[in-house]
């Protein structure tokens, strides 16, 4: 009997471990204000914190911590992974509110841009094919390329996912992008598609 309790403690520590190991950072801010960097959370307590590997702060007591930086040079997909130094946790990946996201450079010869414009009250993602756009609409933004350069004469299908608290209720018609699983990219011509989601109630 005292092994089988012994067992069942073990497998309670182990799961309580794993639990914290995935928890060990949760953001409950995390903006760009021109080049200033501001990112707040909690952590395991009196801990470095890192953001994308670099230690810029750490955590009290009590596990609050608050990072500020200021020039800081945002990513081009304003997704920075927060974690403790010791490496105890997973990393938590955080978008950076304010910040403006970078577009890759276009292929050689004659292209053109097909973007996403969010729209509704809903969530969800928004893939291309070919590859070049995979766009996650969220309550704090967008992350993920939203606008992708493709060649001239090349025909794009979009595709919506809703995420699970949302539906999707089909496409905006702007111009250029009255059918979204057909598309036809046009040299030096930027086409803005609206997918339309609404939260589910």
């Amino acid at each position: 009997m005292k092994r089988g309790v012994v067992v069942a403690g073990i497998v309670v520590v182990a799961a309580v471990a794993a639990s914290l190991a995935a928890a060990a950072v949760s953001i409950s801010r995390a903006e760009l204000n021109g080049t200033r960097l501001r990112i707040e959370g909690t952590a395991l307590a009196n801990r470095t914190i890192t953001v994308d590997g670099v230690a810029l702060g750490a955590s009290d007591a009590n596990g609050n911590f608050r990072i500020e930086r200021d020039p800081y040079s945002a990513p081009a997909d304003c997704i920075v992974d927060v974690d403790v130094g010791d490496g105890s946790g997973l990393p938590t990946p955080a978008f950076l509110s304010g910040c403006t996201q970078t577009a890759p450079p276009p292929p050689p010869g004659a292209t053109g841009t097909m973007a996403i414009v969010p729209g509704g009250t809903g969530h969800g993602t928004i893939t291309s094919t070919p590859a070049g756009i995979s766009c996650t609409i969220t309550a704090s933004g967008t992350t993920g390329p939203c606008q992708a350069f493709f060649l001239a004469g090349t025909v794009v299908r979009l595709d919506a996912r809703p995420a699970a608290d949302s539906r999707f209720l089909g496409w905006r018609g702007l111009p250029g992008c009255s059918d979204p699983q057909r598309i036809t990219v046009v040299a030096d011509t930027t086409i803005n598609c609206q997918p339309g989601f609404q939260l589910r109630f």
